[in-house]
């Protein structure tokens, strides 16, 4: 069984349709982030580590307040996600460079089994506990990691449309594909080809460190194909899809009762809000 875990949270997007920084946002009875909830759920689960990768001009408040929420018994750590001037040395780009690279940027400091999460999304009780569970029980060195999906008619919004990975496995619960889908509602969803029940991903990932080696070799294939500096993306979705088809690791899609609960429009706050003061 493996000693240490880690539990990492992307909070370095920015929210362009939220518009605010819905990563430091707190709510409910406890005031706390969305991401403060989750690390509640992980440290019940044996998540001891805690990394946040995140825009360099917020590491003071981040700082802030993990020295303030974590118990003593546990180990945080702040990640830049890396503004790589030397693609954008002729280009004004604001936003980071995508949820792939943002892993990538954190192999300096992660150095056992992890997961990532979403700073802006709300996994549940169960979801964390059953990636804790895979973490704790899969070899550092082993290529198979872990996604913990949900059905999609559960992750959409009442406020627009959203984009959902939608996931495909074979017998075995194992990933066969992952593809990024974009406006997404119910409409949407009643004229596609997949069900409102396709498990789709959430970002809720189970990694082993062998992930950072796949990374870096994808991100040199990216950067040498870039065709829009400003607005291409290293996404995880897209880079795990290939790799698995590949044949270069292979990724357990592990069910949950949980139910998930996000944040991407201002509207949607609402909802978050209720969940949280009950």
């Amino acid at each position: 069984m493996v000693e240490e875990i880690a539990f990492v949270v992307m909070a370095a997007g920015i929210g362009s349709r939220y518009r605010g920084e819905k990563q430091l946002e707190t709510f409910g009875k406890e005031n706390l982030t969305i991401a403060e909830y989750n690390m509640q759920h992980a440290i019940a689960a044996g998540f001891r580590q805690f990394y946040f990768v995140i825009n360099d001009k917020f590491a003071e408040i981040f700082h802030g307040r993990l020295k303030n929420f974590l118990p003593s018994n546990c180990k945080f750590g702040l990640v830049y996600q890396k503004k790589e001037e030397s693609l954008t040395k002729f280009c004004n780009r604001e936003k980071p460079w995508g949820t792939g690279h943002a892993i990538m940027c954190c192999e300096r400091a992660v150095r056992c089994n992890f997961c990532v999460t979403n700073a802006d999304d709300l996994y549940g009780h169960d979801a964390i506990l059953r990636m804790a569970e895979f973490l704790q029980s899969t070899e550092r060195t082993s290529q198979t990691f872990a996604n913990v999906a949900y059905a999609l008619a559960e992750t959409l919004s009442e406020n627009g449309t959203v984009s959902r990975g939608i996931i495909s496995a074979d017998e075995n619960s194992y990933l066969t594909s992952i593809g990024e889908t974009h406006g997404l509602d119910m409409a949407a969803c009643d004229a596609a080809t997949f069900s409102k029940n396709s498990p789709v991903s959430m970002n809720l990932w189970g990694f082993t460190p062998e992930i950072f080696k796949l990374l870096q070799s994808g991100w040199q294939s990216f950067r040498q194909n870039i065709s829009d500096v400003a607005n291409d993306e290293f996404g995880l979705s897209d880079f795990i899809n290939s790799v698995v088809k590949e044949g270069k690791c292979k990724v357990k899609i592990l069910n949950t009762s949980s139910r998930w609960h996000g944040i991407t429009y201002r509207t949607d706050k609402e909802l978050i809000e209720k969940i949280l003061s009950e």
